[in-house]
């Protein structure tokens, strides 16, 4: 009898704690602290944090010594700042591929996706969707490799674009393939939207240039086009007219809270997002800052205000901060952070990431998405206390959750998820803001982001201290990989 009159003034006292604390970050949001966070990283003199511009760097810093004000730990002990290799892509002049197969001959005007100028004749294979079991089929080396954009059953460009592209380069250098020649055959893609954005100057990752030229065709009833994914090999040349890439300075900033378990603070609940904006356009008109405060001036806050109530309050698990560059210009920051992590992996148990478009529903937050992990009814308790619902995903059809950088977490096997101010659609109110220059401070409603910010801060206290990390939900496409990464 008395062991059990013990537990229960044990459970009891842990309820009154746990009520306390959750108190004490409600009391913790104030509207002047949230505020002035956002007006400083979205104003017009940060000129929309571009990639690359001194005004991202300005914001490294900002956010670096927020970090030191509030007691949080640099990342790797020594600095906060991890510097990301990229390299800026100068607009490419001709790009051009020449097949002859069968007789039958003809010229397709592409666009590059990576590599440097080459003038190539060599022969040229077909090779499926670029598999590793198509390759292990077809001789590439010292040939060019011509293959279908994406996967087989795919139907999203970015995935395509941001994952099996890279992987493809890859094999096919391994190999010894001279060159990789997508097709576009995905439907619905409008190629001219295609040829607008590859005809920019853009930043990449510098450890993604194979050295190989990698370019993509449309999808065309040419002749050698069609002989070729018929016979599978024939002849061919490739032009690609391209100044050298030039470096571009960028960093990930990386701050570290220490848990107070002395077990469980070798788990890690990362907390991320990125501080990154698309800059000036001269041509949207006579305010061409996108001053970028829904996308992401609130993510970034919410980080900071973690940092700043944490620090003083840790859970029992660690806390892992970062704020990513290069979002904007394909998830880089989150990429390369992913390949080089300050904290292994393994030791990262969750991610949970604050990025979004803006909100149209104030008495939500949204989490993109259900069903992926078993954090859902956590996340779900903290944002009632906040005084908000938590929905799901408003349009599963854009691919959201594989848009932003809690996935280059989720390919790794760390569960992840994306939690946002509230979006119940995609309408007029929420493209109003979504990269415009109308998206600034003044624009946004402080009293609801309060909640928000509540609401996200709760859920960083309940998975801190949670008796089991979260998992992905079984058959989850990511789960194989936590499979991976977990093992004890």
């Amino acid at each position: 009898m008395r062991y059990l009159t013990f537990f229960l003034l044990l459970s009891c006292t842990m309820v009154v704690a746990q009520k306390k604390s959750l108190k004490a970050i409600d009391d913790f949001i104030t509207l002047p602290g949230i505020e002035s966070h956002i007006r400083f990283l979205s104003a017009d003199e940060m000129r929309g944090r571009n990639t690359g511009s001194p005004e991202l760097d300005i914001a490294a810093n900002y956010l670096m010594t927020q970090f030191m004000s509030a007691g949080v730990t640099p990342g790797d002990g020594h600095s906060y700042f991890q510097a990301v290799s990229l390299m800026r892509l100068p607009v490419p002049g001709k790009v051009e591929l020449t097949l002859e197969v069968d007789g039958a001959s003809g010229s397709m005007a592409g666009v590059l996706i990576e590599g440097h100028s080459a003038q190539l004749t060599k022969p040229v294979v077909y090779a499926g969707y670029g598999t590793a079991a198509d390759f292990d089929k077809v001789d590439v080396n010292g040939k060019i490799v011509v293959c279908l954009f994406g996967s087989q059953g795919s139907t999203k460009i970015n995935e395509g674009i941001l994952r099996t592209a890279p992987a493809k380069r890859l094999l096919a250098s391994e190999r010894g393939a001279q060159a990789l020649v997508e097709i576009m055959a995905l439907p619905g893609v409008p190629w001219g939207a295609l040829q607008n954005y590859f005809s920019k100057s853009r930043v990449t990752l510098q450890e993604e240039e194979s050295g190989i030229p990698h370019i993509l065709i449309q999808n065309s009833e040419a002749d050698p086009l069609k002989s070729l994914m018929q016979k599978s090999s024939g002849s061919g040349s490739l032009v690609v007219e391209v100044a050298l890439a030039t470096t571009v300075s960028a960093k990930n900033v990386v701050g570290v809270i220490r848990g107070s378990d002395a077990s469980l603070r070798e788990e890690y609940v990362a907390v991320t997002a990125h501080y990154d904006h698309v800059g000036v356009n001269r041509q949207a008109g006579q305010d061409s800052i996108f001053n970028g405060a829904r996308d992401n001036a609130i993510g970034t806050t919410a980080l900071l205000e973690t940092a700043r109530f944490f620090a003083k309050n840790p859970t029992k698990r660690s806390i892992l901060l970062i704020a990513f560059t290069a979002e904007e210009v394909g998830l880089l920051g989150s990429n390369w952070y992913a390949e080089h992590p300050v904290i292994p992996l393994k030791q990262t148990v969750f991610d949970l990431n604050c990025d979004g478009a803006g909100y149209n529903d104030t008495s939500i937050a949204t989490v993109i998405d259900f069903n992926r992990t078993s954090a859902d009814e956590l996340l779900r308790q903290a944002c009632t206390g906040a005084g908000l619902q938590l929905k799901g995903d408003p349009a599963p059809e854009q691919g959201l959750y594989d848009r932003s950088d809690n996935v280059n977490f989720a390919r790794k096997g760390v569960p992840s998820v994306n939690i946002s101010p509230g979006v119940k659609a995609f309408d007029k109110e929420l493209m109003k803001y979504y990269h415009q220059p109308a998206d600034e401070a003044g624009t946004l409603d402080m009293a609801y982001l309060a909640k928000f910010y509540r609401a996200m801060l709760r859920s960083v206290f309940l998975l801190g201290n949670a008796a089991d990390a979260p998992t992905w939900k079984a058959n989850d496409k990511y789960e194989a990989a936590a499979k991976t990464l977990y093992i004890k």
